[in-house]
């Protein structure tokens, strides 16, 4: 079985960027999020890391994450503009198709929106040479944008056919924003939705947010938001969503466990959302690919 539609991040997973991708792969997926950091820490350096990378056969959901971007002026704003331009090099060196940008957490970040605009507008001209799309991710402690609603308002002002929106389910659920409001979103410009879950009922404070996002997730399926994820999933379906889903989850545990295994759950995410969740929404986009694949 090979899932199209489903992808994993090498942020999941322990090991050098070939055992990590390996493992991937070998779970039956075809295309993975990268991180930067896998690339350029790579012992041949960053050639040899591309070279590895590519020599899978793994598409490229994307690469992440440039941070911070946004809302800078001066020697801040020159030195993130350098980082973005290296970033986008490797980015189209893979053949990746999108460079994924969260939303500023820097106290230095002005929160004017013509500002964030042009800062994005000037990042996505950056991008159009190399014919790489920019997904800009509202984080719940940002100072530029805390959700997705507020980052799809200034993607459109900035109007721009490569900027869009990447959601995350964790911060739409852990911060409890209404599911209806998922119709504001345009599907042509949603350009990637992150899944993951949590085992806690709930979430006391925005610090234990910030931890549970970056040290405890789990796969789709494995924690206690199945129905909510589901409803989150099942309604961007439903609105026309038709782009590729990446499991978002960051979870100290699963660097202590063998890359396998965690690719194994994975796998295991894939089909629960494939066979459980998107056939409850008719029609269901890609599920004829979905289907022959597994035959």
């Amino acid at each position: 079985m090979i899932f199209h539609d489903f992808g994993m991040a090498t942020a999941s997973l322990v090991g050098s960027l070939e055992t990590k991708l390996a493992a991937v792969r070998s779970a039956g997926f075809s295309q993975v999020m990268i991180a930067a950091a896998d690339v350029v820490s790579h012992p041949g350096g960053t050639a040899a890391g591309v070279a590895a990378a590519r020599a899978t056969g793994l598409e490229f959901t994307g690469l992440e994450a440039l941070r911070d971007f946004e809302g800078l002026d001066g020697p801040l704003h020159a030195y993130k503009v350098d980082v973005a331009k290296s970033m986008l090099e490797i980015c189209a060196a893979l053949g990746g198709r999108m460079l994924l940008v969260e939303a500023s957490t820097s106290k230095h970040a002005s929160t004017d929106p013509a500002w964030i605009a042009r800062d994005l507008g000037k990042l996505a001209m950056m991008a159009v040479p190399l014919g790489i799309r920019i997904a800009y991710k509202g984080q719940p402690w940002s100072r530029t944008a805390r959700d997705f609603r507020r980052a799809a308002d200034l993607v459109l002002r900035v109007n721009a056919p490569n900027l869009g929106v990447a959601v995350d389910a964790f911060d739409v659920l852990a911060s409890g924003v209404p599911l209806d409001d998922l119709d504001i979103l345009d599907p042509g410009q949603t350009l990637l939705v992150q899944v993951s879950d949590y085992m806690w009922q709930k979430i006391r404070s925005a610090e234990e947010q910030a931890a549970t996002a970056t040290h405890f997730r789990v796969f789709p399926g494995e924690g206690a938001h199945s129905d909510g994820l589901s409803q989150f999933v099942s309604r961007l379906d439903t609105n026309g969503y038709v782009g590729d889903y990446s499991f978002d989850v960051y979870n100290d545990d699963f660097l202590q466990m063998p890359p396998e295994a965690v690719a194994a759950r994975a796998r295991r995410a894939a089909v629960w959302l494939a066979e459980t969740v998107l056939r409850r929404a008719l029609p269901v986009p890609n599920i004829e690919r979905l289907r022959a694949s597994r035959a």
